[in-house]
């Protein structure tokens, strides 16, 4: 059996239309048809019913489709790993990344594709962690960059990178941006910006405030990360986001919550049991490699900042 009528087939199976299958797999109609019709015969058995205009995969059509599918990756797979193993790194990489997390993977993506030219790099930009979970499980992404999902299917491997913890985030002119810690109990005196209750972020900011005894009632509410860290910036709203989402915007600061302990814990997602290209592989170091840099450098700045306090103090 060839492989060409597979991937017809396939492609088939997935538009359901001999028009946009011919389309995007750029053959004619007629060549299409053909190659079904032969691959029926050596099956022996129909894999599609046309009634009219209209065609349905058969049973015989929907239980082969897995086959020729995992046939196809296989294939695919293994052409990349003897690429792979030759050093030829153009291969492409599908990457799912939830809103908040982005910061951390574009310093990566400009390293990685001036590091690997020839690597393509498809990334997807999310707001929903169930949405890239059923990306992740449906093998539309090789991994997902996002916040660890409140359950885990069977079919998901889940990788901890990072914890954040939550802290109030206010502008630097805020007035509360002098607290050196923030206690649950004032929010209320400060107009409040959060994310909206079915997002995971306010999740753990209610199971928070649910184990504070605290009730709050924000101001306003916005799903996009950009927006409501520009309505704090204004200084006029406070809220309560990571830790680290300060750092990549200067006029605001992160303020440590009392006896907070809730934090906002990022993964790596991806199929289990699916082999990582090397290049996957790479992209995933890299980035470790770059929080670790990033990490050595802030400790740096803290001790140097220390080193001026002091220097001040002895100084009066």
């Amino acid at each position: 059996m060839e492989l060409t009528p597979l991937k017809y087939f396939c492609k088939l199976a997935e538009v359901l239309s001999f028009t946009e299958a011919s389309k995007e797999l750029f053959i004619t109609q007629s060549t299409l048809s053909q190659s079904i019709k032969q691959l029926e015969e050596e099956l022996g058995a129909p894999l599609f019913d046309r009634i009219g205009k209209k065609i349905y995969i058969t049973e015989a059509g929907q239980s082969f489709l897995s086959y020729a599918r995992k046939a196809l990756e296989e294939i695919s797979s293994g052409i990349e790993e003897i690429k792979e193993k030759q050093q030829i790194f153009n291969g492409k990489i599908r990457i799912g990344v939830i809103h908040s997390l982005y910061p951390f993977i574009s310093t990566c993506i400009l390293k990685f594709s001036r590091r690997y030219p020839d690597a393509q790099l498809s990334i997807y930009y999310s707001h929903s962690i169930l949405e890239l979970v059923e990306m992740v499980t449906n093998n539309e992404l090789d991994f997902a960059l996002s916040y660890k999902p409140d359950e885990i299917g069977s079919v998901l491997e889940v990788r901890s990178f990072l914890n954040f913890p939550l802290c109030v985030i206010a502008a630097k002119d805020h007035p509360a941006a002098v607290r050196k810690v923030f206690d649950l109990k004032d929010l209320n005196d400060y107009p409040l910006a959060l994310f909206p209750k079915n997002l995971y972020t306010r999740k753990v900011i209610e199971r928070m405030l649910l184990k504070h005894h605290i009730k709050v009632r924000p101001q306003v509410e916005v799903n996009s990360t950009t927006i409501l860290l520009e309505m704090v910036a204004t200084g006029h709203w406070i809220s309560i986001l990571s830790q680290d989402i300060a750092r990549h915007t200067p006029d605001l600061k992160s303020i440590p919550i009392k006896g907070s302990g809730e934090s906002m814990q990022a993964a790596f997602l991806s199929l289990k049991g699916k082999k990582k290209s090397l290049l996957t592989e790479k992209f995933i170091d890299m980035l470790k490699e770059i929080h670790q840099e990033d990490k050595r450098e802030r400790m740096k700045e803290k001790e140097a900042h220390n080193t001026q306090n002091l220097e001040n103090e002895q100084a009066e």
